[in-house]
């Protein structure tokens, strides 16, 4: 694998920049079950219906921040398939190339809101299912790496063997293309354990142009103990991306590009819903690397995160102006006037 660091930080350079996306991304969304804050899953007698997944919600941050973005996968051709697929479409996304299919089933999770001490608590009900019998020949290639950054997860690799080659191909071939590429780690303990998902997903890092991970997933599944700007430093010479991003809940992010790292803070929020905030802080970074600046990207994605914890459901439902405008207030207005 060769040494990324020489190269420029804007995705794909100047040829890049007449392709007719920003950012595609391949995944699976779910149809989301969420109970009423107080109540129980196994008595609450009505669930709140969204829809949400980590690719579809970055895609959907992006194309909020003013990017073309598409997203891609296979749902089944019924009203909850539909449904995901006009709820992200509403956000601006691309969602032309999806894979409809008369067979298989859509995924679920449910959601329980907890309260001090209880921790919020998810179940999936994601197998078998249409995402994850996906394959690399469903695929429209031309289409997938037709845009300047492919971004890809972890996720999408965990649901089954056959997904994991299908992702570690579209690395390969979006690398072949001059694609950038993006992936974000995403471990998920409900899917696998941390040993097999480092074998998984350590092929995929060392194709990976940015990498995305959580302080913890640094720790848990690659085993970098260190604090988080030595930890970030090791990652790069391990897999010698051309950035490394690393989250750090409501402490805010920082990121390696081979030279210098990066920080930006995180704002003081009320949380209404934890679930989507990580999405919008990758989104964030990667508006910022479009543009050319790793630095603002940062900040971009600490303002947008702090957005998305005060909205309920998984999507960043705001916009470029209301990002900079808290960017530039520091998070301290509390009137909009």
């Amino acid at each position: 694998m060769g040494d990324k660091k020489g190269i420029e930080l804007q995705a794909g350079g100047e040829e890049a920049m007449d392709r007719p996306l920003d950012v595609i991304s391949v995944g699976s969304t779910m149809l989301r079950l969420s109970v009423p804050a107080g109540e129980r899953l196994e008595t609450a007698p009505v669930f709140e219906v969204r829809t949400a997944g980590t690719e579809s919600n970055t895609m959907a941050a992006l194309a909020r921040m003013g990017f073309r973005t598409a997203w891609v996968s296979r749902l089944a051709d019924n009203p909850l398939g539909r449904r995901i697929a006009s709820e992200i479409g509403r956000h601006g996304v691309d969602v032309s190339r999806i894979i409809w299919t008369k067979e298989g089933r859509n995924e679920l999770f449910f959601v329980e809101y907890g309260a001090q001490p209880r921790p919020i608590k998810v179940i999936y009900d994601r197998w078998p299912s249409t995402a994850a019998s996906m394959r690399l020949a469903d695929l429209d290639l031309d289409f997938l790496l037709g845009g300047r950054v492919l971004h890809l997860t972890g996720i999408l690799a965990a649901l089954s063997p056959e997904s994991a080659g299908m992702v570690l191909e579209l690395l390969k071939k979006a690398g072949e293309a001059g694609v950038t590429t993006s992936f974000d780690l995403n471990y998920r303990a409900k899917l696998w354990p941390p040993g097999r998902a480092r074998q998984v997903l350590e092929p995929m890092l060392e194709l990976a142009d940015l990498i995305f991970l959580t302080q913890e997933d640094a720790a848990g599944v690659l085993d970098f103990q260190e604090d988080p700007g030595e930890a970030v430093a090791a990652i790069q010479a391990r897999y010698r991306p051309r950035v490394v991003v690393m989250t750090l809940g409501q402490g805010g992010g920082l990121a390696f590009d081979g030279e210098r790292i990066l920080q930006t803070e995180g704002y003081r929020v009320e949380v209404k819903d934890r679930l989507g905030a990580g999405d919008a802080f990758s989104a964030g970074v990667l508006a910022g690397f479009l543009e050319g600046s790793l630095e603002k990207g940062l900040n971009f994605g600490s303002a947008m995160a702090a957005i998305k914890l005060g909205i309920k459901g998984d999507y960043f439902v705001s916009n470029r102006e209301e990002v900079e405008e808290l960017m530039a207030a520091g998070g301290k207005r509390e009137v909009g006037r």
